[in-house]
């Protein structure tokens, strides 16, 4: 009787210990840790992700302007337009004449039509699928004549 209430003691303090190492308390150095999946070789790189870059190029013909953009480090995504971030995909939000109304440019070009005659300015921002801000900007001025 005796050899069977020290089993269940030992048995009961094994798995209150075991439960205990699980807990939220739990200390783990680096050393310790389980092995992960491979990292990937941007995860292994001391060096943060290049900062996206956005240039425009307008041409004019008639009353129309084909705007040409040009971005680095980030991919155009129409369709993850307004979706979910995904890191280094996005969009163009491009404003005319100071307008508060933006234009969703989700290609390498875009057509303005029947612009008046005069002088226009072009504010292009890059932003995620989901409209945050990269702080990425370009600006171009060009004459309808």
């Amino acid at each position: 009787m005796f050899t069977h209430k020290l089993t269940l003691t030992a048995a009961a303090l094994l798995a209150a210990a075991l439960l205990a190492g699980c807990g939220p308390k739990e200390k783990i150095t680096p050393t310790q840790q389980h092995p992960q999946d491979t990292p990937s070789a941007a995860a292994l790189s001391n060096k943060a992700p290049a900062k996206p870059t956005l240039q425009m190029k307008v041409d004019v013909t008639g009353t129309s302007a084909k705007i040409t953009f040009r971005t680095d480090n980030i991919r155009l995504a129409p369709e993850h337009y307004s979706g979910m971030h995904i890191p280094g995909e996005g969009h163009i939000h491009l404003f005319v004449d100071g307008s508060i109304t933006r234009i969703g440019v989700k290609e390498s070009t875009y057509v303005l039509n029947d612009l008046t005659k005069g002088k226009h300015t072009l504010e292009a921002t890059l932003h995620t699928n989901n409209h945050q801000p990269y702080n990425v900007k370009d600006t171009a001025e060009f004459q309808i004549n």
